[in-house]
């Protein structure tokens, strides 16, 4: 049995459900905790037992009531660092109240690809697992912002996990601002993480492999492939990627956030992010779910400035072809001849 946990809201509600049905496609025997960020997303599970048994909901105010150092600084950070804040703090709520062998914390916009099994496998030796970022060459300057990525970190229930997890969420209640302190470097819930490997010794794994933990800033490291409608890196088949900043605007648009990261796109590429759109959307569409969206980023733009405002996205042509466009270097009057060209304004 695989034990997991991550917590979104109802804008990322569609994105947990794909996350849920990946690991129900990739793995027999699990359970996901899920973190309900809202009303909404509460109500959801509760009406849809049947549909997702493998779901356990937990509340922000049932976590807060027993964690009273996280509700108490609650009013001194954003909602976006509050939801870092919880990092640490939610896994190890988990192990302490259900007594579970180990709690894998992830983001609520990963898609698992094929069997994670190998990546659990380290706790026979070891006590914690944690995803580097990998960054590409390109991106080396991106060290700055951590070493570690925290979108899938894996905590034994001993000694070596809950003191990890008990150092992490005090420093993560003591500070967890987005944006990197002048004074001491950190950033957010990850960069804590960067002295992980001397603090843990040869009770931490790094998953330094080329199948797990793929995201756009290393993307550029592998050279993707599908082969019988799986996702292989080298010869082995991809087990999670993250799809970070992948925002959906419209059912014909969304950013890929690719140009940040300097991605070099191709076939398999877009075919893997025109699949998790397909299921996102799908989702949405099942239970008449509206768009999702980031806490991270402005919602009271209008679609069209939304577009104009990214330097990647992707028109969705129809389920099986899309097509990458980069805005950040045309003329503004250009972009909306092309944007009107691709129907945007009538068929958005």
């Amino acid at each position: 049995m695989y034990y997991f946990t991550t917590y979104f809201d109802k804008n990322y509600l569609s994105r947990g459900l794909v996350l849920y049905e990946s690991l129900q496609l990739n793995t027999s025997e699990f359970i996901l905790y899920v973190l309900c960020l809202d009303e909404v997303t509460l109500n959801f599970f509760k009406d849809h037992v049947d549909s997702y048994p493998k779901v356990k909901c937990l509340t922000l105010l049932e976590l807060e009531n027993v964690d009273t150092d996280l509700k108490s600084c609650k009013n001194t950070r954003s909602l976006i660092e509050y939801y870092f804040t919880i990092s640490p703090c939610l896994p190890l709520y988990i192990l302490r109240k259900y007594n579970i062998p180990h709690i894998c914390s992830l983001d609520a916009d990963i898609l698992f690809l094929s069997d994670p099994t190998k990546l659990f496998d380290h706790l026979n030796f070891a006590s914690v697992i944690i995803t580097p970022h990998k960054f590409s060459a390109e991106l080396s300057q991106n060290a700055k912002f951590g070493i570690f990525n925290v979108s899938f970190q894996i905590f034994k229930n001993d000694a070596v996990g809950l003191t990890c997890l008990n150092k992490w969420r005090e420093q993560c209640i003591t500070w967890c601002g987005d944006y990197i302190d002048e004074t001491t470097g950190f950033f957010a819930d990850q960069k804590y993480l960067d002295s992980w490997p001397v603090e843990y010794g040869n009770k931490l794994i790094v998953l330094n492999d080329e199948v797990s933990g793929l995201a756009p800033w290393n993307l550029n490291n592998y050279k993707l492939r599908f082969r019988n409608d799986k996702l292989y890196s080298v010869n082995e088949p991809v087990i999670f990627y993250h799809f970070h900043g992948f925002k959906i605007f419209s059912h014909k648009w969304a950013s890929n956030w690719f140009n940040p990261y300097l991605v070099k796109t191709y076939k398999a590429i877009h075919s893997l992010y025109l699949n998790y759109w397909n299921k996102v959307s799908d989702m949405d569409l099942k239970w008449n779910f509206t768009s999702s969206a980031s806490v991270r980023y402005d919602l009271s733009m209008n679609l069209i400035d939304k577009i104009l405002n990214e330097d990647g996205v992707y028109y969705r042509i129809n389920r099986t072809n899309l097509k990458k466009m980069n805005f950040f270097n045309i003329n503004k009057r250009f972009k909306w001849v092309i944007i009107k060209f691709y129907g945007l304004l009538n068929k958005a």
